[in-house]
């Protein structure tokens, strides 16, 4: 391999091709050729001995070695974006925003603080917010779509590439709205639990082991009625 040969052109290219998925779409947001992107994805895949894209049908995919290079190529490439940035402001503000992913309770309890106390500095700086699910989110900073991530730990193996802070652990309950007949006294909770439809986080979501533990633990399987979401605003509305 030969890492003098990869410049940033090729990285760019590299993860556009992996966030859309197609040449000819990430052609479009380069404002290039997709012969070009093409071209480029070669010079990329020779620099490094090893294929990392190939087709899947009409579109493109990475290959097992192409995942890997994913986790470092999009640090690496948010890495010079903010060396450039540091350098080009010189005292003043940086014209592309600050761009933070949060999951959805997050959004709706810990960022509004941290804006608050943000906002108290008066840097100047413009702020963008994204929620979603936490694989997404992250899948976003790795490639470079975000600056940073608000969530959850996830396993370790998808963690690779990246520097993180622990900030505060959150405990597992069941909520249900006033006078619900689970609140009157001497209930079974989990004997009963079936009798209603359920609202679970998706199966995707990095909690969601933890709640499936919580159900094995107490002698439940699934729930009979259940309703998969993120959504912190459609969950306070069903309830």
């Amino acid at each position: 391999m030969s890492e003098s040969r990869i410049r940033f052109r090729h990285l760019q290219a590299f993860l556009e091709v992996a966030r859309q998925g197609s040449v000819a779409r990430a052609a479009d947001l380069l404002h290039v050729s997709p012969p070009a992107v093409t071209k480029t994805l070669r010079e990329l895949e020779g620099a490094l001995g090893v294929a990392v894209v190939e087709r899947d049908g009409r579109g493109i995919r990475l290959t097992r070695i192409g995942e890997i290079f994913l986790r470092h190529a999009g640090t690496a490439i948010t890495a010079l974006k903010q060396g450039i940035d540091s350098v080009r402001q010189d005292g003043a503000v940086s014209r592309h925003p600050i761009r933070i992913g949060a999951l959805p309770t997050v959004s709706a309890r810990v960022i509004p603080l941290a804006m608050g106390l943000f906002l108290e500095e008066d840097t100047g700086a413009a702020i963008k917010i994204v929620t979603g699910e936490n694989a997404v989110l992250l899948e976003q900073l790795r490639t470079g779509a975000l600056d940073l991530v608000v969530g959850r730990l996830a396993a370790p193996e998808n963690m690779t590439g990246f520097f993180f802070e622990h900030l505060y652990s959150e405990p597992v309950l069941f909520v249900v709205r006033a006078g619900h007949p689970l609140l009157d006294p001497g209930q079974d909770v989990f004997a009963r639990l079936d009798e209603f439809p359920m609202l679970m986080p998706t199966r995707e979501s990095v909690i969601r082991p933890f709640v499936d533990r919580l159900f094995i633990t107490n002698g439940m399987t699934a729930p009979a009625t259940e309703i998969e979401t993120v959504s912190d605003s459609f969950g306070r509305a069903f309830l």
